[in-house]
């Protein structure tokens, strides 16, 4: 955000060194923008800058725009994609994180996947998901674990059925009872309408 702030500075501004800020210099702090939204933490948070980032025109015009509008949209990336975006990334962009060794780019589009994923489908295999992914299926399952702990991402893991479930069975069971109730309450006012329009004698015929 805080080079998103950067890249509305107003043009000709002159800065503590004594240069005049140009269009080069905001679309260079927009492009960083998109950058660090895209290698940051799926979640809520990422996606909420994300929507401002989409919803500003000018990032069109820039060269990251198409991969920033499938993260947006929440599609899976694929291979040659990622390569490309890396291509233009910092050295410290790149790097390996201390915590499991995992590159910083890797995470983030593994835990990018794993959310899409989530919007696809119900349940899926853990198997079928790393393979999805990409990746070994215990680092699909641990990254679905820490994503579901943190509330990133909603669901729950059966391990002893290797499933991963994003909605649980339990909760669209208790939607549709909510809905089932809702079209009840409904139907039983436009009969106590009826009932009443009826008493009034100003019920149609054919009604």
């Amino acid at each position: 955000m805080r080079y998103y702030d950067l890249s509305q500075t107003k043009i000709g501004l002159v800065t503590g060194e004594g240069k005049q800020v140009g269009e080069a210099d905001l679309a260079a702090a927009l492009t960083n923008a998109i950058t660090c939204a895209i290698l940051a933490a799926a979640g809520p948070q990422r996606s909420r800058v994300l929507t401002t980032l989409y919803k500003d025109e000018r990032c069109a015009r820039l060269p990251v725009f198409s991969l920033m509008e499938k993260v947006y949209l929440e599609r899976i990336l694929r291979n040659d994609e990622v390569q490309a975006f890396s291509a233009n990334l910092k050295p410290h962009q790149l790097g390996v994180e201390s915590e499991d060794g995992m590159s910083i780019v890797s995470r983030a589009v593994i835990e990018h996947n794993l959310l899409s994923a989530s919007k696809l489908y119900n349940n899926i295999m853990v198997t079928d998901l790393g393979q999805l992914l990409g990746v070994d299926p215990r680092l699909a399952e641990e990254t679905a674990a820490k994503m579901i702990g943190e509330e990133r991402m909603t669901g729950k893991i059966d391990q002893v059925d290797g499933l991963i479930y994003f909605q649980d069975p339990k909760d669209a069971s208790a939607a549709m009872v909510q809905f089932d109730d809702q079209i009840l309450d409904v139907c039983n006012q436009v009969n106590a309408l009826i009932d009443l329009m009826d008493k009034k004698g100003i019920l149609p015929e054919d009604a």
